[in-house]
């Protein structure tokens, strides 16, 4: 039970921690998308259907806590989710962490596309805005440094015993 409630509870405190902590600590051109690393982490893992569940759930928490407009981030999101996916039928996608920045890098680049290019297509532009030029490669580069101690605690997570339930006895 404990190991089903693990990547929900992960993906709701940092959500919390980006909102809440992050965004007065550094500024905002620096601020690092925890979100989408663990986004790109679910990807490259073997869970499917699991990690789109999951990806639903954080899409929604994202948008909760940003006030982005709805369906925004659940598309974008499940987008990266599955880009990575189907990346993984042509490409052997490994285990190493170096490989996963470098999809974190990727999913920045294709969550900028998708946020460029959406609100004008969903006409959500009156109340919609992005951030200057200037802002993207410290923000890619900070969430590729925060992606390297996260993907370790991810994966010490992922290592983490099963407990499996002891029979009745008579």
């Amino acid at each position: 039970m404990f190991r089903f409630l693990i990547l929900p509870l992960i993906a709701f405190f940092l959500t919390l921690f980006q909102s809440a902590v992050v965004s007065e600590l550094l500024p905002n051109f620096v601020k690092p998308d925890l979100m989408l690393i663990l986004i790109t982490y679910l990807g490259t893992s073997p869970l499917l259907v699991t990690g789109a569940i999951l990806v639903f759930f954080c899409s929604l928490l994202q948008e909760t806590f940003s006030g982005s407009p709805h369906g925004l981030f659940l598309f974008i999101y499940l987008s990266i989710f599955f880009s990575i996916k189907l990346l993984g039928k042509f490409l052997i996608l490994g285990e190493t962490i170096a490989l996963r920045i470098i999809l974190v890098a990727v999913s920045i680049t294709l969550q900028l596309f998708l946020m460029v290019l959406l609100p004008p297509a969903l006409g959500i532009l009156f109340n919609f805005s992005l951030p200057g030029g200037s802002w993207i490669l410290p923000q890619a580069l900070m969430t590729c440094a925060v992606g390297w101690p996260l993907f370790h605690l991810f994966k010490k997570l992922e290592a983490l015993p099963r407990v499996e339930p002891s029979p009745l006895e008579p």
